[in-house]
């Protein structure tokens, strides 16, 4: 039997997203209480009156990403998917970069988390030899360098106004030498994709559709 491959969704913490405060005017000791109650489907996410309206559909999102999260089986080589910038949902030059590998698997996932939303993005796949994250980190193929050279590669300073790269959790190492070296300000964003709709609540529009990366 062919191993899955791990999408790291144990690192998803949704209770960091509330206040604290909510939960506790509904008679709830905490908001890991009522997070426990929403998975048992004793509550739903949008009867909470406290609740941003804007962190809804996020939240019930991350709540059911077995359902959003495809199932992918680690590979004995990489697989080297798209490389460059990737347009999903017709970004103009204000909306955010996301920034990540250019695995198959990474990918996969990655669209598979974007096709709930209608918001636009800029994706740039980097080349990392087909490594995922993780061992991108590990073999050193997800390189400040390297992204910089997707960057001009892509021309991504002409489609964007800013400067700002949201990277992936694991990468949170590259922060430092990414800033000193460019005029880019790097956001660390979470380990694990299925967390974005939280992490970017005010950017996650409910599509009136399910929206697919284009």
């Amino acid at each position: 039997m062919a191993l899955k491959a791990d999408l790291y969704v144990d690192t998803v913490d949704p209770s960091k997203y509330l206040g604290g405060k909510e939960c506790e005017r509904c008679g709830l000791s905490s908001c890991a209480q009522w997070l426990e109650k929403l998975k048992r489907g004793e509550a739903k996410v949008g009867d909470c009156e406290h609740l941003d309206p804007e962190k809804v559909y996020p939240l019930e999102l991350v709540l059911s990403l077995g359902e959003i999260l495809p199932s992918v089986e680690i590979t004995q080589h990489p697989v080297e998917g798209l490389q460059g910038n990737y347009e999903v949902n017709c970004p103009g030059p204000e909306d955010p970069v996301l920034v990540t590998g250019n695995a198959a698997i990474t990918q996969e996932v990655l669209l598979a988390v974007l096709s709930t939303t209608s918001a636009p993005f800029h994706v740039l796949f980097v080349n990392t030899r087909g490594n995922t994250i993780d061992m991108a980190m590990i073999y050193e193929t997800f390189t400040p360098q390297g992204i910089l050279e997707a960057i001009r590669e892509s021309q991504l300073e002409e489609k964007v106004r800013h400067r700002e790269l949201i990277l992936p959790g694991l990468a949170r190492s590259l922060k430092e030498p990414l800033e000193g070296m460019s005029p880019w300000k790097v956001t660390i964003g979470p380990i694990c994709a299925g967390e974005l709709p939280l992490f970017m609540a005010d950017h996650w529009k409910r599509p009136s559709r399910r929206i697919e990366a284009t």
